[in-house]
């Protein structure tokens, strides 16, 4: 999968250079286990978030609604050859060479009980372009149990920013500016499974989201037309709940007093 991910890279490298990158990272878990998934999650990432990596952000979340994966993890590099090149791994070996006795046992059984949950997993890697295709309130806390709605589309052009810009018209922009929508945008195929275009938008809890496209909508009228125009064959909608993401090095999980 990397020497594929890296062939992408080279051939790509002038059009993506100028990009950041998220790879997305979905796994299938069951309900019972993701919150002890969440849990090791956080402690494997506080010992291998070193400085030799290269990651910008990660953000987690849970499933709520859909036919979608129990756990999504996207973790944001600066390019794509960072996000290649990363190895989540090597600070863990790290602290496992310079620990004693008891520390390595410690990480070993950590370790494998990490890489268990790690062997049915799919991921992509998608362009983010957060100035020009991302809006926000200002001031948000995002470090909550905020609603994440994704809906997932391809184009019949290709011009995948001819449809990410029209559902921004319709939708994203005046939610943000008008509505109860905290933020929102959209990132684009690179590399993997995915489709061309993936918009998400960001609620306090689940009855602003519900507000927002019934009683308490501030979409643009007649919008839907150009982006409906640009939209090919099926979609896919999905609902999550963000768990936790990174803050100064370390993972924290989301709401008041949830560092440990």
């Amino acid at each position: 999968m990397k020497t594929i991910k890296l062939f992408l890279i080279l051939l790509f490298t002038t059009s993506i250079s100028a990009q950041g990158v998220v790879d997305i990272t979905y796994f299938d878990i069951p309900a019972d286990k993701v919150g002890d998934f969440i849990q090791t999650h956080k402690q494997f990432m506080d010992i291998s978030l070193t400085d030799e990596r290269k990651v910008e952000g990660q953000w987690v979340y849970r499933h709520w609604y859909g036919s979608g994966h129990s756990v999504v993890v996207e973790t944001y590099f600066a390019s794509a050859a960072d996000a290649v090149n990363d190895d989540p791994w090597a600070g863990f070996r790290e602290a496992w060479t310079s620990g004693n006795d008891e520390r390595k046992k410690t990480l070993e059984a950590l370790g494998t009980k990490y890489a268990s949950y790690l062997g049915n997993h799919t991921d992509e890697i998608r362009n983010y372009d957060f100035e020009n295709n991302f809006v926000s309130k200002p001031d948000v806390n995002w470090d909550t149990n905020f609603v994440l709605v994704v809906g997932n589309y391809n184009t019949k052009s290709g011009d995948w920013n001819k449809l990410g810009q029209a559902y921004m018209d319709w939708q994203t922009r005046p939610g943000v500016e008008k509505g109860l929508q905290l933020g929102g945008g959209y990132t684009s195929h690179f590399s993997g499974s995915g489709y061309d275009v993936r918009f998400f938008s960001g609620y306090a809890n689940l009855v602003d989201f519900a507000k927002s496209i019934t009683t308490d909508s501030v979409a643009t009228e007649g919008g839907g037309a150009a982006f409906w125009a640009e939209v090919a064959g099926e979609h896919e909608d999905q609902i999550y709940i963000h768990v936790g993401h990174i803050i100064d090095g370390k993972f924290d999980l989301a709401g008041p007093n949830s560092e440990e």
